[in-house]
């Protein structure tokens, strides 16, 4: 007699169902960069009739509308990375005290991933100033189509590493001083994002740490406080507070690092959207800003001991099992991230509307090949003529 494999049969269905979800989790990730990258001559044509319309108008209220549809675009990006992908956002620590208030503030984060910047936003809506987000940023991202040239429209700064022109970054600043103009200035003092494959950045770092008698840092590279001590400096007046941002990713889908051993390699961009990550912790310190020392040089240690104890919370984050979906980690003030999908559905709603109108007629498709073109080369113009950093 022979009895019929149900062994075989099992093992047919779960192969079935994992190959699925692997083939959705792609489809997923393609529509998602698909949209969001699609979506960038649209946005430029929108902010392009805003900046016309606005010329003869003072800076600040061409900011406003600036920021709201800087705002509208990045709760687009919100609404695939927060409901779409499923990841848990939880925040901790000063973050109820913090979002209670629209604030001008001074945001220094740990940087390990391509998306810390999507986290910015995370943060920042919880407040509500998800417009007012302006980056230091590396000048190779200048080379993005479209949003390298927007970016410094919108208030972001770009620095050359190894090059760093303080009067040209203290220009940019000048205008964010105006007291209409509400900003979230954003610096990872780190400079690059620490990868744990990446032996010999770790190492250099370490030794820089050593030569200056600093204590080094085991889950950071050692932290440059010159920006942030030009921002600190320059905007002290119109600054409210800094908050100090440290970034825990979970899971381990993205397996080990070869040179740090005891770490995971965090999502990045792509992995992100293909949904490994199944949670993010985000623990806020707020630190008022009379509390800040304005001397430079005490200011630098000031930072240091900052990412000391940054240090310390990402022992905890590895050394527990937080990571991996449990209740174990012991960072203080636990609760869940508050903006919900009906808070950014109407980003991705208006974008859509807008897609289906250009691409699906013959005069939008050749206003979106135009300014995805004429964008491109002529924000490339402005910025080497301009010389921004």
């Amino acid at each position: 007699m022979i009895w019929p494999n149900y062994n075989s049969g099992v093992l047919s269905v779960s192969t079935l169902v994992f190959c699925s979800m692997k083939i959705f989790r792609y489809v997923r990730y393609v529509i998602s960069t698909v949209i969001m990258l699609g979506a960038a001559p649209e946005f430029l044509l929108m902010w392009g009739i805003w900046k016309g319309l606005s010329i003869v108008l003072p800076a600040w209220i061409y900011q406003i509308g600036d920021d709201i549809c800087y705002g509208t675009y990045q709760k687009l990006v919100l609404f695939f990375f927060n409901h779409c992908n499923g990841v848990k956002v939880y925040f901790y620590g000063d973050a109820q005290e913090a979002f209670k208030n629209k604030e001008t503030v001074l945001y220094l984060g740990n940087h390990q991933s391509t998306v810390d910047w999507i986290l910015t936003n995370m943060v920042a809506v919880e407040q509500g100033s998800i417009g007012h987000l302006r980056f230091v940023m590396k000048h190779e991202l200048q080379s993005i189509p479209l949003y390298g040239f927007y970016f410094h429209q919108h208030g972001c700064i770009y620095v050359k590493r190894g090059h760093f022109q303080p009067a040209k970054m203290l220009q940019s600043l000048r205008y964010l001083r105006n007291p209409k103009i509400p900003s979230w200035v954003v610096i990872f003092p780190e400079g690059t994002r620490y990868n744990p494959d990446d032996g010999k950045r770790i190492t250099k770092s370490r030794e820089v740490a050593r030569d200056n008698s600093l204590e080094v840092l085991d889950y950071h590279l050692t932290p440059r406080s010159r920006g942030a001590w030009l921002v600190l400096n320059t905007m002290r007046e119109r600054l409210e507070a800094i908050y100090d941002i440290t970034v825990g990713y979970s899971g381990n889908e993205c397996g080990k690092g070869s040179f740090d051993t005891d770490r995971n390699k965090v999502p990045q961009l792509k992995d992100f959207l293909l949904g490994r990550c199944k949670s993010v912790h985000i623990h806020v310190n707020r630190i008022p800003i009379s509390s800040v020392p304005a001397d430079e040089e005490k200011f630098q240690q000031w930072v240091h001991q900052m990412f000391i104890k940054k240090d310390k919370l990402m022992k905890q984050f590895y050394n527990s099992s937080e990571q991996e979906g449990s209740e174990a980690l012991s960072w203080p003030n636990k609760q869940m991230q508050q903006v919900g999908f009906w808070h950014t559905l109407p980003s991705f709603l208006f974008f859509s509307a807008v897609s289906v109108a250009m691409l699906f007629t013959k005069i939008g498709r050749s206003i979106y090949l135009n300014t995805l073109v004429y964008g491109t080369f002529g924000g490339y113009i402005w910025l080497f003529i301009s010389s921004v950093c």
